[in-house]
């Protein structure tokens, strides 16, 4: 359905019939704030292309659950302009529509005792650099103080499971660095693919290229959508890779490893997370 397009001052009894919302709840609207003052020509009030957007907003808002309250916080933080729809699209995915997680906060000493060793400068940064630890501490806190938000804490908790195998701190953080790194060209492929399908579904809507109010309904329901499906295929597919490269060459590699390790003396290291064991061409 396209946006009411409003090119002159109307009344609230024209502004309903083109926004299809009563004029009841343009006038609750308005009581509670979320409309600013129509303007005044004598006792009429009028109303602009502006408050015809801001209604649509609002009706969309509403067709998508959000309360009075919420709705008004929420556009309390994006200005009265033309570009309202575009402000208040970002406040959505800033607030985040995959995330599951609450993160937690923990000092560097804390993220690293599992392991009996301090991190050093190198690793904080590879920590830093997977985009899943945002340190938060003052700038010249001492390193072993800084304190970092775990964005997954889940994941954080699978690194203390591998240091109670023994796996070193430096190889789970290359394990993780090669996750993220592939998980994050993952997403980077459905993100291109959203953009495909909403801007087809706006053309449609649209003439313009401002971005209609109907785009927040077609946004909530595209990711919904997209929702299970982008994090059900990697579920569905990485159990069987992982059995696929366990049947390929695990024995192999653990009687050829235990070899060296007897033939030098040394405790093997075993490959570095990420390695390309495939076999030559």
């Amino acid at each position: 359905m396209r946006a009411a397009v409003v090119h002159t001052l109307l009344s609230v009894t024209a502004l309903s019939k083109a926004t299809g919302v009563g004029v009841r709840n343009i006038r609750a609207w308005q009581t509670a704030g979320l409309l600013p003052p129509p303007s005044l020509q004598g006792r009429r009030a009028l109303y602009s292309s502006l408050h015809a957007q801001r209604v649509e907003l609002i009706k969309e808002l509403r067709g998508l659950g959000f309360g009075l309250d919420a709705i008004g916080a929420m556009l309390a933080e994006v200005p009265m302009t033309a570009n309202t729809t575009q402000s208040l699209v970002t406040q959505m995915f800033s607030q985040g529509f995959f995330q599951v997680e609450k993160p937690e906060y923990r000092t560097l000493e804390q993220l690293a005792s599992h392991w009996g060793e301090r991190a050093t400068p190198e690793q904080v940064a590879q920590l830093i650099r997977n985009g899943l630890y945002r340190q938060v501490s003052p700038p010249g806190t001492p390193l072993n103080e800084a304190v970092f938000e775990v964005l997954s804490p889940s994941l954080w908790s699978i690194g203390k499971q591998l240091a109670d195998l023994r796996m070193p701190m430096s190889t789970v953080l290359g394990l993780q660095e090669r996750l993220i790194e592939q998980c994050r060209s993952l997403a980077k492929m459905y993100v291109d693919q959203f953009v495909v399908s909403m801007v087809q579904q706006i053309r449609r809507e649209t003439d313009s290229p401002e971005l209609p109010p109907s785009v927040l309904r077609g946004i909530h329901q595209l990711i919904e959508r997209l929702r299970p499906i982008a994090i059900g295929s990697v579920s569905a597919a990485f159990p069987v890779v992982l059995q696929q490269e366990f049947d390929r060459d695990a024995l192999d590699l653990i009687m050829q490893q235990l070899a060296q390790a007897f033939s030098d003396g040394n405790s093997p290291e075993g490959p570095t997370p990420g390695t390309d064991r495939s076999e030559p061409v």
